[in-house]
């Protein structure tokens, strides 16, 4: 493993000043996503988990706060604060896409709740949402709330290749090709076997929300495996934009945590394979025009 203990040492230093910084932060972000506006956005809650306001909608997709990642971060009550949820859309059962005591506290809120029928147990146990308020997804079945259209489908969440032990990495999950104001953006989630001809042929979009990784272990190396396969599988999903997220996982060692060096990487990658086509990357408390 190259250089993994100054790595290390990086990654829990970055993990101190974010968790300072971390209810400034997140108050900033639900504050802007609460205002009044016109224009359609997505803010990053986490590594990958997103606050939207699309029109007079308001969603969120796996919602989390820092601590259920990092022990130590300050703990935030921003239940109140966002009570102008419309819906919450959940995709697998990874601990930095659920963050149980968050969904538990805003059980409450007239909040309609897109939940995979294979979390569902876990999700009910947890945090006793209200079954009527309930929606299971079922792949390409549309789900339209408040003018959003939801196309579920299956996503690509087990690894290609068996570890060495012979058994399949992964676990189920759902992703969704949202449908706004004349937009189309896609959401494949935590992808790990970068096969499109896998997904529904859903043609051009205007963008696509990536999930960075580029290999089981392989973040020290200076060039990961499957680089090449996950810029071939964003540019041949047809979309417009590209936004990189899944970036700066604290809770992750540093063999498997992802940063802003491998988002240069694939940005550069990506364009050599469709020149010109707009990559960008996004971390928590940040928002992208969508």
């Amino acid at each position: 493993m190259v250089h993994s203990s100054k790595e290390q040492t990086h990654i829990d230093q970055l993990r101190m000043k974010k968790s300072a910084s971390y209810p400034q932060v997140v108050g900033n972000l639900i504050k802007e996503w609460d205002s009044p506006g016109t224009e359609d956005k997505a803010w990053l809650m986490y590594s990958a988990n997103y606050l939207f306001r699309m029109g007079e909608t308001r969603w969120a997709m796996d919602p989390l706060t820092l601590r259920r990642r990092v022990p130590d971060a300050p703990e935030v009550e921003i239940t109140q604060s966002l009570s102008a949820l419309d819906f919450i859309v959940l995709t697998h059962r990874h601990a930095d896409h659920l963050d149980f005591d968050l969904l538990k506290s805003l059980r409450h809120l007239p909040i309609r709740w897109v939940i995979p029928d294979y979390i569902l147990p876990q999700v009910q146990a947890e945090a006793g949402l209200p079954v009527d308020q309930v929606i299971t997804p079922h792949p390409l079945q549309p789900i339209e709330i408040k003018g959003i259209r939801l196309l579920p489908f299956v996503g690509l969440h087990w690894e290609a290749a068996p570890s060495e032990n012979g058994l399949q990495h992964g676990v189920p999950e759902m992703g969704y090709l949202v449908e706004f104001n004349n937009k189309r953006w896609l959401f494949p989630g935590d992808t790990r076997d970068f096969k499109p001809e896998l997904l529904p042929s859903f043609g051009p979009v205007d963008g696509l929300f990536a999930h960075l990784w580029l290999g089981p272990g392989s973040a020290l190396l200076e060039e990961p495996p499957l680089l090449d396969a996950f810029c071939r599988f964003c540019v041949d999903l047809q979309p417009r934009r590209v936004v990189l997220t899944h970036l700066e996982e604290l809770g992750r060692e540093a063999d498997d945590y992802w940063d802003g060096r491998h988002a240069e990487k694939v940005m550069a990658h990506c364009k050599e394979i469709v020149p010109g086509l707009d990559v960008k990357a996004a971390y928590m408390g940040e928002s992208v025009n969508l």
